[in-house]
């Protein structure tokens, strides 16, 4: 079984973009469950061990803000990290006031995502 603090949930309705996300972590050792949408990660049994989700900001079914605002309802307070296509001033205010740990815009050309996951996960 998997190591609690090293779950990461993702979702993200680009099924390019989950396979990329779960390969690059998996290589880190760190445990993923990818899912195309808000309802799968909510409802997600492992959800209550996950120590950080990776959110599509942009998913059209809900927005990433949107399913965090729902996971923070269910008690849930995970960090966050959401993507984006388009990275505005208003969209970094929004998820700087959601409490959104990082923004990073796709396509992900560096190790931002990795580094801040390592910390997140406190292996740096």
């Amino acid at each position: 079984m998997a190591n609690a603090e090293r779950l990461v949930l993702i979702a993200d309705d680009d099924q390019g973009v989950r396979d990329a996300l779960q390969f690059a972590l998996r290589l880190e050792g760190i445990d993923v469950h990818a899912h195309s949408g808000p309802a799968e990660l909510l409802a997600d049994a492992d959800l209550p061990r996950a120590a950080c989700v990776i959110l599509d900001g942009g998913m059209k079914q809900m927005n990433g803000f949107e399913l965090l605002r729902r996971l923070r309802a269910r008690n849930k307070q995970l960090p966050a990290i959401v993507l984006t296509n388009h990275a505005t001033a208003g969209f970094r205010q929004q998820a700087g006031a959601a409490g959104v740990h990082l923004v990073l815009e796709k396509p992900l050309l560096d190790t931002a995502l990795i580094d801040t996951l390592l910390i997140i996960l406190g292996d740096c």
